[in-house]
């Protein structure tokens, strides 16, 4: 007889390393089936462990409690496997939602508990449910304690079945905002955009109103309110924050954005600026995005972001002390015409005519300043930031071949010829540039049109150099000089 029982302990030892095996596995290979052999292998465990504990020590009462043990978790283990089998590896295997987890711990509970009733009465003829109902009192102090646990338990089941939310939905629940990471027998778990983890009561989720960002799909509608200026045309403004949003990559294009004007205040025009995303878990990101682009954008239409003030000023300094800075600033712009090789050709007057003349627009980091096969008639110099000169091949990648800092220029093509933008320029950091536009260069070159040929000489040398630092053939074909100054000619109506 000892030598059964020990073999039987060995046995019993060998299928809890083939099973543990066939565990470690399944995780690492996902051609096999995960299966859940814990209650099997804790089986086998009470076997081996019972089977030692029988050859050293002579048979007793205990005995009998460990064939009682071995009996319930082995049934528990066959249910398991069968629930497994059943349910939830075809689930798996055809690519759909996995059974509910409260729902499948509540079926498997009461299949548990029924086995152990059966199991007790069968091998121990104990019958636990005459105990359960004849003891009164244990009944009514278990129902009181368990209140609250089956409250939740019950309202954690509607939301299984009903699914209002999913796992990984954002949801609001009062003043809490955050992503559905569980949903278990007492409570859902929420993980806010501050990585907290929020506990709610199943019960206080069913039974008050709740917001979920995430259904009926991701798409998510997000509204910023502005103030501007009363000078400012409505038309503008809107074609202004329109170019932003289509431009932001996270914007959807469909369903468009749009802006509407709420109400005339005191000191500004209220704006409500709508537009779609899918991204909620980043939107205050995404908003910071936008009203930064957008900044930028007003400052460069000259439209100005009002607040309340009141300021005593004397006019007329006021006054002076604006126009000393506009020529003290047209006089550094000078300046830096006289280095741009395209501007050289001009006499001082003609280049404090220009510096009268042009703009002076801001552009924050990773804004694009021109964009590569855009048409545009301007010439951009830097007078404050970093900027890098890209190429994009033909899958639509960028390349770097360029840094552009405080005095440099691009654009000078699409000033003089009309020509789409051979490269896309983009800001480091906080940039201003002077833009030269072509209706304003085309006074000066219309009283010198003989500038046009050391113009023609320019661009072609300028060309060369591109097509140098591109270096893989991407850059435009190199023309002569006779080409380009046909081209400026043609390009200002110069006869």
């Amino acid at each position: 007889m000892p030598v059964f029982i020990a073999s039987i302990s060995w046995m019993s030892l060998l299928f809890i390393a083939l099973l543990s095996l066939y565990r470690l596995a399944s995780k690492r290979s996902p051609k096999l089936p995960e299966l859940p052999l814990t209650l099997l292998i804790v089986y086998f465990c009470i076997r081996f462990f019972s089977g030692i504990a029988q050859s050293l020590v002579a048979s007793t009462d205990w005995g009998i409690w460990l064939t009682v043990t071995e009996s319930i978790v082995l049934s528990w283990a066959v249910v398991r496997l069968v629930f497994a089998g059943a349910l939830e590896i075809p689930l798996k295997v055809r690519g759909k939602k996995p059974f509910p987890r409260i729902t499948r711990d509540f079926i498997l509970f009461l299949c548990y508990a029924i086995l152990v009733f059966i199991v007790l009465r069968l091998k121990s003829n104990i019958n636990l449910v005459s105990l359960v109902t004849t003891s009164a009192a244990l009944t009514v102090v278990l129902g009181f304690a368990a209140q609250s646990l089956l409250s939740n338990f019950f309202f954690g089941l509607v939301l299984q079945l009903e699914r209002p939310i999913d796992i990984g939905d954002w949801i609001q629940v009062g003043d809490f905002i955050g992503m559905v990471t569980s949903i278990n027998w007492k409570s859902t778990k929420l993980l806010t955009r501050d990585q907290i983890v929020v506990y709610i009561p199943n019960s206080e989720i069913t039974s008050r109103i709740f917001l979920n960002y995430s259904k009926p799909d991701r798409k998510v509608r997000s509204k910023i309110t502005i103030g501007l200026d009363y000078d400012a045309p409505p038309d503008l403004v809107k074609k202004v924050i329109l170019e932003v949003l289509h431009r932001h990559q996270k914007v959807l294009k469909h369903p468009a954005p749009d802006i509407l004007l709420i109400s005339f205040g005191d000191s500004a025009i209220l704006y409500e600026i709508r537009f779609w995303h899918e991204n909620f878990s980043n939107e205050p990101k995404i908003k910071s995005e936008i009203n930064i682009l957008i900044w930028y954008a007003l400052r460069r239409h000259n439209i100005a972001i009002p607040f309340p003030i009141r300021n005593i000023q004397h006019a007329h300094e006021e006054r002076a002390h604006q126009e000393a800075t506009r020529e003290h600033r047209c006089k550094d712009m000078v300046r830096m015409f006289e280095k741009v090789p395209v501007l050289s050709p001009l006499s001082p007057g003609e280049r404090a005519q220009l510096a009268h003349q042009v703009k002076i627009e801001p552009f924050g980091e990773g804004e694009i300043i021109v964009r590569q096969h855009e048409a545009g008639d301007s010439l951009y110099i830097i007078t404050k930031g970093t900027c890098e000169v890209l190429l994009e091949s033909q899958l639509h990648q960028f390349k770097q071949v360029a840094v552009l800092k405080k005095g440099d220029f691009f654009g000078e093509m699409s000033l003089l010829t009309g020509e789409p933008r051979s490269a896309t320029v983009r800001a480091i950091e906080d940039t201003e540039v002077i833009v030269i536009q072509k209706d304003v260069f085309s006074e000066i070159l219309s009283a010198n049109s003989g500038i046009s040929e050391y113009l023609g000489q320019v661009l072609a040398e300028r060309q060369q150099q591109l097509a140098g630092q591109a270096g893989d053939g991407s850059a435009l074909p190199v023309a002569t000089p006779g080409g380009f100054i046909q081209k400026i000619k043609s390009f200002f109506g110069i006869s």
